[in-house]
């Protein structure tokens, strides 16, 4: 299945006027301005799933808030050829394939990340820790500090993601990353 996040502003709108929340408090809580997060709700911007992840942590809610149903399969099987895609756009520069989620009870996701190359940086920040296992193209995350990390395939790295940090692609052709993610994001 091929999915693109249509309606995520008028879902996250929703989410937060159910949990009382205004805008500024939510731009407060998550860092982002109150112009973004209006931006994002009248479908101007379309924020990154970690954005979605930072927003929905927030709201004392799951990412699955905003684009279906959890899934609650105490196993769960995800064949070749057959994957669940997510796109945050039909044209996005991102893409993942789900390879796990089992809903509230599940201890990570498991994504792989085909990122393509731009020249827009997206910085994330949001609660929890992330693993990555560069498969193919190259990347460089930067943190906060400045610290830079440039990743191969075959690298991998394992951080703490609270803190402010960006990750771009910087070989010719797009990145695939395989990314164990707590808490879960899908």
């Amino acid at each position: 299945m091929d999915r693109s996040i249509e309606n995520v502003g008028r879902r996250l709108r929703e989410l937060r006027q159910a949990r009382g929340v205004s805008l500024t408090e939510l731009a407060r809580d998550t860092h982002y301005t109150a112009g973004y997060l209006s931006q994002v709700e009248s479908g101007a911007s379309i924020p990154s799933i970690s954005a979605l992840a930072t927003l929905a942590a927030a709201l004392g809610s799951s990412i699955t808030a905003f684009f279906g149903p959890e899934t609650t399969e105490k196993v769960r099987v995800a064949r070749a050829g057959d994957p669940e895609k997510l796109r945050m756009a039909p044209n996005a520069a991102e893409e993942y394939v789900v390879f796990s989620h089992r809903g509230p009870d599940a201890a990570f996701s498991a994504l792989i990340h085909h990122l393509y190359p731009t020249a827009e940086v997206v910085r994330h920040r949001h609660p929890g820790e992330r693993f990555a296992l560069m498969l193919s193209g190259s990347g460089r995350l930067t943190m906060t500090d400045g610290e830079s990390y440039d990743l191969e395939p075959g690298d991998a790295i394992h951080y703490s993601s609270h803190p402010e940090h960006e990750l771009v692609v910087t070989s010719n052709g797009p990145a695939e990353i395989l990314w164990f993610v707590s808490p879960p994001v899908v």
